[in-house]
């Protein structure tokens, strides 16, 4: 699953996602593109996106959906 598909099962609009993350909506536009690879994204608006996109119940769930969600992301850009 690609981030816009996740943004979109969260029933949550790019704008909305820019929002809970404290970014400009043209981010998340070129992030979903693929013109911003997530390998190139801060550590923080990793974990914020992760965050908005992905439910967790503690740290020890969020590290795990973060690394998931990373390495998929890193394979399906290979």
């Amino acid at each position: 699953m690609n981030i816009k598909e996740m943004r979109k099962d969260k029933g949550l609009t790019q704008k909305q996602l820019a929002e809970q993350i404290g970014v400009n909506i043209r981010w998340v536009q070129k992030l979903e593109a693929g013109d911003t690879k997530l390998e190139n994204i801060t550590f923080l608006n990793a974990i914020k996106l992760i965050r908005a996109l992905t439910p967790y119940d503690d740290e020890k769930q969020l590290a795990r959906e973060m690394y998931i969600i990373l390495k998929r992301t890193l394979q399906e850009n290979d």
